[in-house]
């Protein structure tokens, strides 16, 4: 039986358009947090005003815990827009090698961040991961020799590093 050879060119695209949806859906969520810390700010002015204050600290600490997961979201979404770039840059310069390698680790990262958690992001997390997962297989397989060391392009790695070191910086422990 025949089998298709697999593009790493194809797989490329198809973790360029997971990224898009996850992007989408993650700026989705963000404005409904917006939305419903807004709405409950309001409420809160309005029960100060008649003097509940009880109430009044528990919409308060509400509207913080949604304006954290707002931020954190926002800078996942930051992580998102610099792998987009790096996979557009890479399948423009036709450099998956690198891509494969870099983007590997930086979604194994973005795994261990509570957001990917979400129902919403968990099974397009896991998409990308697989995605991410096959072109590195492609890859690896696609490799001439044991010897071959591909080129790689400085953009691809900074633009990566840039995402890898903001994720650190989020998920190490505040003081």
């Amino acid at each position: 039986m025949l089998r298709r050879k697999k593009d790493p060119l194809r797989k490329s695209f198809e973790i360029l358009y997971s990224v898009r949806l996850l992007k989408d859906r993650v700026s989705r969520i963000q404005s409904r947090l917006d939305d419903r810390a807004s709405e409950l700010s309001e409420r809160l002015v309005q029960l100060q005003m008649h003097g509940d204050k009880y109430l009044a600290s528990r919409y308060a600490e509400e509207v913080a815990n949604l304006r954290k997961l707002s931020s954190r979201l926002s800078m996942l979404m930051y992580v998102l827009d610099k792998v987009d770039l790096a996979v557009q840059h890479a399948i423009v310069r036709r450099e998956f090698s690198s891509l494969a390698s870099e983007l590997s680790a930086l979604i194994k990262d973005v795994g261990k961040l509570p957001e990917s958690r979400i129902p919403d992001l968990g099974i397009l997390f896991a998409d990308l991961e697989a995605s991410v997962r096959e072109l590195t297989d492609i890859v690896i397989n696609d490799l001439p020799g044991p010897f071959y060391n591909p080129p790689t392009s400085s953009e691809v790695k900074r633009i990566i590093e840039e995402a890898k070191a903001t994720l650190k910086e989020k998920l190490e422990p505040v003081h």
